[in-house]
């Protein structure tokens, strides 16, 4: 949005008449179109009795309210939470930790936080008893919690008298914790392993209380869970060996009765059947080699004499005796009587060696036999031992179920037997998963309200609405109070800032213009003699008609029309004022005469007989006369030509009041034989629109505007920069405001109320 070095306002409504484009060209060494820090400031001036009066109401608010606010304490107690593994206990809570950590850590936050724990925690400081955190008897509900309960009300229950009479002391115990819970605040220390536990409430000592009665009571419930959780771990064990011991006993009884009923002595009968059949295959090869040799041994016969010690001795007698026969009869001969007596012994000798010999060969034979029995009797042994392999086989299935049921139900057994011993074993005293590192102490200073503090963010937030609002006030104010804006609008220059007059209208004793006669040096005649001098500079000495309109009416162009004439009259100039507003007119002449400006215009009156009022000493003024009944045929008459140039010739100044241009087109077709053209803006009031459309309705240049009824004061208080802003206090140049000696306190005040109230009401457009 475009902003000027002085005001604010919209883009939109900026004039972009394309025969103005020259006119509003800006100066060398001006700014236009920006904001910057001095019009910042250059507001913030302007306004500043508004933020002063926002920001002490502000700070006189916050004051009561800091008196009324009861004070509320917190304190917090800090706890560590300990690593599971006992190697660490070392560790500083600044330890690194992993994710399981951290989890494990916030579930302690959420623990501390939680519903059960503030139940247990007000029970044991009866809470309910305590009036900051128990609904009170006489307590009524809000307004929010009986719009709640009526929405969310539901239809009564029939319920006996002691339910409900429950439920009622169930929700009295609820709202304790809910206050409670609202109390209090558990949060983790950045990412350590501590915990801050913090405690609110109207009383220090209460608030101490809470926080370590909180921290407290979970140690103590936890301490209490671990020692209950063990007895019933020890229970549960303890009856689980029992079941487990039944079973394992009627395991172990099933597979002994199997064993009995099935004659198998061992768990595995398949390999000591396979183990009996290859011993007795081993007996059997032995029995058949046996009885081999035995018939190789009984069929031979060359082997009998090893097997029995009476035949070798008589073998070696029957050698030694063949011997000794040998050497007698060679050195004898056969008659010689040693030679007849060893065959009479070798006769005797040769029936036993043969008698010896038919016997062992008899046992051989015999052996030999028994040996094949027995090869017989060995193979038939062993199929019987093949068969009841097989069988037991078969028997080892189920029998193998039984034993590893009665196995698996032994280590079961075992197992539970180990955990029931170190569940007993363990310490019944369990170390809590928390320490305290620091108890809560009594608080000295409250926590909330702190004054210093909200003392000062309520000063920094009030000067920041107040600013905000003046700027929005400012932004808002869409009337035209400027030469520049009026510069940057319209593109035509501000020829005079006219004074307002209407609280002294009373003090005057007449009309507006005759201040330019009897008070010259007065700011009004001032306003007024420096517009004369800006139209004649561009216009020169010769006589000038000048046209003076205004958007709509009430903006005092009548005013104006009048008092430049007398500005003119003071300096020698010889000027009349014609009204040419046919259908309001705002000079009337003495007497209501029925001739006047119409009853030229319509042929009925010759100008020698028009009716010239003199003002005074001063200026002329010729009135409307009769009301035409069509007032835009008469303005486009042709003998408007003819007396405009007739009173051009016997006055320096013509100065024409014109209508307002935007109900009707007259200020326009006048404009087309005058000199000059006046737009007059009524200052706080002319709205930057309506002038921008009126400047569309004229095709010829406007001279330039003159804002009317500005209140000097206030002006300069807005410290818009211009010149206003700094002649504002330059009295010894201007004559005082009317005398005000001999008004009553009573007038003072009524005076002073008509000004705060027009300003009131300018300030916000509703004047």
């Amino acid at each position: 949005m475009p902003l000027g070095n002085t005001d604010l306002i919209p883009s939109n409504l900026i004039y972009e008449g394309p025969q103005m484009v020259q006119s509003r060209a800006p100066q060398p060494g001006t700014r236009t179109g920006y904001f910057g820090v001095a019009d910042f400031f250059r507001i913030l001036r302007r306004r500043w009795r508004l933020i002063a009066a926002l920001t002490t109401i502000g700070m006189v608010l916050t004051v009561l309210a800091l008196v009324s606010i009861e004070p509320i304490y917190s304190t917090s107690a800090t706890v560590v939470v300990e690593p599971p593994d006992t190697e660490f206990l070392s560790a500083t809570p600044t330890t690194v930790l992993n994710p399981n950590d951290e989890t494990r850590i916030e579930t302690k936050v959420e623990i501390l936080h939680s519903r059960k724990l503030a139940r247990r925690a007000a029970a044991t400081m009866q809470l309910g008893d305590d009036p900051e955190f128990a609904d009170r008897p006489d307590e009524k509900p809000g307004l929010m919690a009986r719009l709640t309960g009526m929405i969310l009300q539901r239809p009564p229950a029939q319920q006996d008298a002691h339910l409900r009479k429950a439920d009622a002391e169930r929700a009295k115990d609820e709202a304790v914790v809910d206050r409670l819970l609202a109390n209090l605040d558990v949060a983790r220390v950045a990412k350590s392993s501590t915990i801050n536990v913090t405690a609110s409430s109207h009383d220090p000592q209460k608030a101490a209380l809470i926080a370590n009665r909180l921290v407290k009571t979970y140690i103590q419930g936890q301490v209490r869970n671990a020692a209950e959780t063990r007895e019933r771990e020890i229970q549960r064990l303890a009856q689980r060996v029992a079941e487990v011991r039944e079973t394992l006993q009627q395991s172990d009884g099933a597979a002994a009765s199997f064993r009995a009923r099935n004659g198998i002595l061992d768990s595995t009968p398949e390999d000591t059947g396979a183990l009996q059949v290859a011993q007795a295959a081993g007996i059997l090869t032995q029995a058949q080699a046996e009885s081999a040799f035995e018939t190789r041994l009984a069929r031979s016969g060359g082997g009998l004499a090893a097997t029995s010690p009476l035949l070798i001795d008589l073998r070696q007698q029957e050698a030694a005796l063949a011997r000794r026969l040998s050497e007698l009869g060679t050195i004898y001969g056969a008659g010689h009587p040693d030679v007849i007596k060893a065959r009479a012994e070798m006769a005797a000798l040769t029936p036993r060696l043969a008698a010896e010999t038919a016997r062992v060969q008899r046992a051989s034979q015999s052996q030999a036999l028994a040996s094949q029995a027995r090869q017989g009797a060995v193979q038939a042994g062993i199929g019987g031992l093949q068969s009841r392999a097989l069988a037991s086989g078969v028997q080892a299935v189920p029998l193998r179920a039984l034993e590893r049921n009665a196995q698996a139900n032994n280590t079961l057994y075992m197992s539970l037997i180990n955990a029931l011993n170190a569940k007993i074993a363990s310490p019944a005293d369990m170390d809590p998963d928390i320490s305290v590192v620091s108890q809560a102490a009594v608080p000295v200073n409250p926590s909330y309200p702190v004054p210093q503090r909200v003392l000062a963010v309520a000063l920094l937030a009030f000067l920041a609405l107040g600013v905000i609002i003046a700027f929005v006030i400012d932004t808002m104010d869409t009337t035209i109070r400027t030469s520049a804006q009026v510069s940057r609008l319209l593109g035509i220059p501000t020829l005079a800032m006219v004074p307002d007059l209407t609280e002294d209208q009373e003090e005057v004793g007449g009309p507006v213009h005759a201040l330019v006669g009897s008070k010259p040096r007065s700011r009004f005649a001032e306003a007024m003699r420096n517009l004369l001098i800006e139209l004649e500079t561009r216009h020169g000495p010769e006589s000038h008609v000048v046209v003076v309109t205004s958007p709509l009416d009430g903006e005092g162009k009548n005013t104006i029309a009048t008092s430049l004439a007398a500005a003119a009259a003071m300096v020698g100039r010889k000027a009349v004022v014609v009204d040419f507003d046919l259908r309001r007119p705002g000079i009337h002449g003495q007497g209501e005469r029925p001739t006047g400006v119409v009853g030229y215009l319509s042929g009925n009156t010759a100008m020698d007989d028009l009716p010239v009022i003199q003002q005074g000493s001063q200026f002329a003024t010729i009135a409307v006369g009769d009301t035409p009944i069509d007032p835009g045929a008469m303005i486009a008459s042709p003998r408007l030509p003819v007396l405009l140039d007739r009173l051009r010739e016997r006055y320096d100044f013509v100065i024409l009041n014109a209508p307002p241009i935007l109900p009707v087109r007259d200020a326009k077709t006048l404009t087309e034989h005058a000199d000059s053209t006046l737009l007059v803006l009524q200052w706080g009031r002319t709205n930057p629109e309506a002038a921008r459309v009126a400047m569309e309705m004229f095709e010829r240049p406007i001279t330039g505007a003159v804002i009317n009824m500005v209140d000097y004061p206030v002006h300069a208080r807005r410290r818009y920069g211009d010149a206003i802003h700094h002649i504002a206090n330059l009295t010894e140049y201007y004559d005082g405001d009317p005398p005000s000696s001999g008004w009553t306190l009573k007038e003072r005040w009524q005076r002073s109320v008509r000004r705060m109230m027009r300003r009131t009401a300018r300030a916000f457009h509703l004047a």
